[in-house]
């Protein structure tokens, strides 16, 4: 496997950055506002469903598979490829619209775009590994079940 390019690491970069904006208190004191967070709670049961069917060491935050990687098609793997990418797009949605400010748009905005790049890097490579992964991306979708 090939070692990690610059665009990955751009790409994480940019994914860390974006969490940070959007986490991060700056000056803004969030309203009432707290409905929001059950965008991050579903967020969270995601992710958490996520790792019960992809053990952590199955993945990592890069692009790139890691050498001894299987392909995982249970739990929400059955319908969509990019459950965690899912999940961290929730987690970070809640909280951006819970604490409500150009900033964190931006910030979101700016996770999206890292998490676009990853996902379709990530898609190349899995391509290249494993031999049924074209049979698996026919029967699946990439973020939302039935959507996209």
């Amino acid at each position: 496997m090939r070692d990690k390019s610059t665009i990955s690491h751009i790409l994480v970069g940019l994914q860390f950055t974006a969490i940070i904006i959007i986490a991060a208190p700056f000056f803004d004191q969030p309203p009432d506002r707290l409905q929001w967070l059950a965008i991050s709670a579903l967020g969270v049961i995601v992710g958490l469903y996520t790792l019960v069917h992809n053990k952590l060491g199955n993945f990592g935050i890069y692009p790139e598979p890691i050498p001894d990687a299987c392909l995982v098609t249970t739990g929400p793997y059955r319908w969509i490829r990019h459950p965690m990418y899912t999940s961290l797009l929730l987690f970070m949605l809640g909280i951006a619209l819970y604490r409500h400010g150009w900033p964190k748009y931006a910030g979101m905005l700016l996770l999206t775009v890292a998490i676009f790049g990853k996902m379709h890097r990530e898609e190349a490579h899995l391509h290249m590994k494993f031999d049924d992964y074209s049979d698996y991306v026919r029967r699946t979708h990439r973020l939302l079940p039935k959507i996209y």
